[in-house]
């Protein structure tokens, strides 16, 4: 809706003195024209915080707190979440953890929303039921290497944390020993801990992309922690295959937050 002058005359008061009318006139132009805005604002920010709802609950609050942290801090601060060039700067020894050999195919990024890590589409109940499967025969295999514990990011879930007798990587106790977690309240996306060489070669591949917060200081005023570069998003597998490729990478997370290469 846009307004001119015409529009507005007929809500116009008239007067019999020119500055009155001219104040007036003012004064009811500057509150249509605020109204509207207010009302479209209202209306956005309303259809914004039912998206957020709909992600289900995670590591910020499933109230309108949470939602304006993650709408009105996070974005103005987030990063660019798919350039790889960082990860060619952090050393490291080795070649990465994730095995070699299975083929990871890309274009699956492009209805993901940037900040909070979730996406609008979901797989199935049987997808969701395998998934969860595998990552409870990862920490039943090894259980002198990882375990089960609640998430400390995501909340509402359980998420795989270094055994307490593991010293782990360096990085390992800035994610407060946590390796990997499904977002089991919502899509069922994957959060991992990746040598940078796996990291980029997930991203490059279109399987994954970087935390928009890795980095960013600010974050740990806003969520209570860091997150480092090196913790990134798995979209969500909607087949067998996709799961399998999946927990490839997450057991190369948990290699690499063990240091280590035995894990079954």
């Amino acid at each position: 809706m846009s307004l001119t002058p015409q529009k507005l005359q007929p809500y116009l008061l008239p007067s019999s003195s020119p500055s009155l009318r001219s104040l007036s006139n003012q004064t009811i132009a500057i509150l249509s024209i605020g109204s509207i805005v207010f009302i479209n604002v209202t209306l956005a920010a309303y259809r914004d915080y039912k998206i957020y709802l709909s992600y289900g609950p995670g590591g910020l609050p499933y109230n309108i707190r949470g939602w304006f942290i993650s709408s009105c801090i996070l974005r103005l601060c987030g990063t660019e979440v798919f350039s790889t060039d960082l990860m060619i700067r952090i050393q490291i020894r080795g070649n990465g953890y994730r095995p070699s050999g299975r083929h990871m195919s890309g274009g699956r990024g492009h209805d993901w929303d940037r900040i909070r890590c979730r996406r609008g589409s979901w797989i199935s109940f049987r997808r969701k039921g395998l998934l969860k499967s595998e990552f409870n025969n990862l920490v039943t295999s090894n259980p002198s290497i990882i375990q089960f514990r609640p998430s400390l990011h995501e909340g509402h879930t359980q998420s795989i944390f270094l055994a307490d007798d593991v010293p782990g990587a360096p990085v390992a106790k800035e994610m407060l020993r946590e390796v990997s977690n499904i977002h089991a309240t919502g899509d069922y996306s994957v959060h991992v801990v990746l040598a940078p060489q796996d990291c980029k070669r997930v991203i490059e591949s279109g399987w994954g992309q970087r935390h928009p917060l890795d980095g960013v200081k600010l974050a740990k005023y806003v969520v209570g922690w860091t997150v480092p570069k090196e913790y990134v998003l798995l979209y969500a597998p909607r087949t067998e295959e996709e799961t399998r490729v999946i927990m490839q990478v997450v057991r190369a997370s948990v290699g690499y937050m063990a240091d280590t290469f035995e894990t079954a």
